[in-house]
């Protein structure tokens, strides 16, 4: 073999590894971009329409989300979170979602600062109590009128909003309850409470009814 037959061999030999190397680069790359793909599909499968998720991740920091504004992602037991923004409800249990429920929620769209100033609070809380609500009345703290019966609906969730509010602040009369106005479902109408159909209210009522202590309801109201 002459030097310039083997001169062509070896020129031969390294474009051979030269193309192995681009195709190997290729096709690690492709692999990369199937695996985010496939990561990032998983992450869309795990998220509804309404923009919740369907099994909450494990592991949060309640302080931590408490501090942020956040939702706690309890996966032990029934939990609420409000989306106030989207008037959603979304019903958990044992951190997989149960269903997704329109509601109506404060007037005023910001965070509760103060007594009759028609915001719901938005913070960490649990359900005090459930109440039979047919005959229920409410009083208006502004102009001190009674509302007709059957205002709340069938059922009247009562929540325990003395502790938990981001705004530090402790309040009462915040309720989660069905409604005789099922047109004002989908807009910020209340005086502070959040408003479901009373179809809807009835339907956690019966799932909840199980429970004898309500207190392990518990209810994130987020913005």
């Amino acid at each position: 073999m002459n030097r310039q037959t083997g001169s062509k061999i070896i020129a031969t030999l390294l474009l051979l590894l030269l193309f192995s190397a681009l195709a190997w680069g290729k096709s690690a790359q492709s692999a990369g971009k199937s695996e985010t793909t496939a990561t990032a599909q998983t992450q869309s499968d795990n998220v509804t329409k309404d923009g919740a998720l369907r099994v909450l991740p494990a592991g949060t920091d309640s302080l931590q989300a408490w501090e942020n504004r956040q939702p706690r992602n309890i996966t032990e037991g029934y939990y609420i979170i409000i989306n106030k923004t989207k008037h959603k409800l979304h019903l958990y249990k044992d951190g997989a979602l149960l269903k997704t429920y329109p509601v109506a929620t404060g007037r005023n769209k910001k965070d509760k600062s103060s007594v009759g100033d028609l915001a719901t609070p938005e913070g960490h809380f649990n359900v005090a109590s459930i109440n039979a609500s047919i005959k229920s009345r409410y009083i208006c703290p502004k102009t001190g009128k009674q509302s007709k019966p059957g205002v709340y609906g069938p059922w009247f969730f009562v929540l325990n909003t003395q502790s938990g509010a981001f705004s530090g602040k402790s309040w009462t009369g915040i309720g989660i309850h069905g409604t005789s106005s099922p047109s004002s479902i989908g807009k910020s109408v209340s005086h502070g409470c959040i408003r479901l159909y009373s179809k809807d209210i009835t339907e956690i009522r019966e799932e909840v009814a199980w429970l004898d202590d309500t207190s392990q309801i518990r209810v994130d109201i987020l913005k």
